[in-house]
């Protein structure tokens, strides 16, 4: 009996062991993200800061284990039983600190908003339109229940391109009700995958969660395929990418492709799914992100004008963790040999008092988008007369919106949905 009960101590206590060392990990991807180690760590980085309340739970309890094995050394050896106590709930508080940070990012995210649209942009929205959003920024049971939203309608795999050896095809989330009586009012969003420029696709890891929770608000989302740079070949690959989309590609041809989505949309496909031309917004993430920028800065420049329909009213842009240039390998040409064509994919360059506003996500420990150049953009941007409001998400690294349940995905849908309503 007592060999079994020992038996079950040292495993007790090797698994917690392993968990701390677990949080320790996890408490440095949380302050430093994967931008010195690189490797699969630019992949695990994404999910740290939204496990971190998970990854509290598992530490706190690994020291407590850990406390009652070694109770006996309270009185023999106090000075090891209280350096584990010490240990356990220090590894315990660094895996917090995004949770604790979160009154930071809604005070920074009101500031935002106050300066770009007054400080009365709350009473802008109505009572019935409020009783439909997040009543607060962050609600803890939430958390642990997810948040609530009605169904929604969606139709897949709708083609509408083909041609230089790709198809390319849409998935659509629309509204199970009239999309009138909702905020969106059938506004159109533009949804663009991650990937770095190179890989990944619509669907699963392109956020079908949030789709669907602007869908229910009355938003006829549309997340769209674009070519796919065959030949580039990015340290940590987006799952998934379909073959169907892979070409001799650069990042010109790709915004030409939502270009051409747009055109179609506009002829072809607004009518069939209630969408609202005179509200569009283009929203990406990563590389999808820049694109999304591209795209929303980009559509009344002289340079891209042909490339978007003229039957649509751009209404703003959403890029969530932004690159705010193309690199210049992915160009037809570098800076040097063509300045103008480098500047019609720069995002500050695009940027003119004449631009819908724009809402930016980022997270501070990035290990791909640096927030030191993300805020750099946010000064050019409004220099140039850009509204502009940045989201910044203390201990976040890439793609942390992943779960909207999260405290990093409660705040940006509290805001965002407030930025689409107020700009639309």
């Amino acid at each position: 009996m007592n060999l079994t009960k020992s038996i079950l101590k040292a495993i007790l206590g090797f698994i917690s062991i392993i968990f701390l060392i677990w949080g320790i990990f996890w408490s440095y991807l949380l302050f430093f993200g994967s931008r010195q180690l690189g490797g699969i760590l630019i992949f695990i980085e994404e999910f740290v800061a939204q496990s971190s309340v998970l990854m509290v739970a598992l530490c706190f309890s690994a020291t407590i284990i850990l406390l009652k094995i070694f109770a006996n050394k309270k009185r023999t050896n106090p000075k090891q039983y209280y350096t584990i106590f010490s240990i356990g709930i220090l590894i315990t508080g660094l895996n917090s600190v995004s949770l604790l940070a979160t009154p930071f990012t809604i005070m920074k995210g009101d500031a935002e908003f106050n300066t770009a649209f007054g400080l009365n942009w709350r009473n802008e929205i109505p009572n019935h339109v409020k009783d439909k959003f997040l009543p607060l920024p962050y609600n803890l049971p939430s958390h642990f229940l997810t948040i609530p939203r009605d169904s929604v309608n969606v139709q897949k795999d709708i083609l509408y391109y083909e041609g230089e050896n790709i198809t390319l095809y849409f998935d659509v989330y629309t509204p199970n009700g009239d999309p009138s009586e909702l905020p969106g009012n059938g506004s159109v969003i533009i949804n663009l995958h991650p990937g770095a420029w190179s890989s990944g696709g619509k669907g699963t890891w392109n956020m079908i969660s949030t789709s669907k929770y602007l869908a229910a608000q009355g938003y006829v989302v549309f997340d769209i395929q674009y070519g796919l740079i065959e030949w580039f070949q990015y340290a940590a690959p987006a799952p998934e990418t379909p073959e169907n989309v892979l070409g001799n590609f650069t990042i010109e041809d790709q915004v030409r492709h939502i270009g051409i989505f747009t055109k179609r949309l506009a002829n072809d496909f607004y009518m069939d799914y209630g969408a609202n031309l005179d509200s569009v917004y283009f929203m990406g993430r990563s590389a999808g992100a820049h694109l999304s920028g591209v795209s929303g800065l980009g559509f009344n420049e002289d340079y891209h004008n042909d490339t978007f329909s003229d039957k649509i009213k751009v209404k703003g842009a959403i890029p969530l963790y932004p690159p705010s240039a193309a690199p210049e390998f992915l160009l037809k040409e570098t800076k040097a040999e063509n300045p103008e064509n480098y500047n019609a994919y720069n995002l500050s360059a695009l940027s003119d008092d004449e631009d819908p506003p724009v809402l930016i996500f980022q997270g501070w420990s990035d290990g791909q988008v640096e927030i030191e150049g993300i805020l750099k953009l946010e000064k050019q941007m409004e220099f140039s007369g850009v509204t502009t409001c940045l989201l910044e998400f203390p201990f976040a690294g890439h793609a942390s919106d992943f779960v909207l349940s999260t405290n990093i995905g409660q705040v940006w849908i509290y805001y965002l949905e407030r930025f689409l309503y107020i700009t639309q």
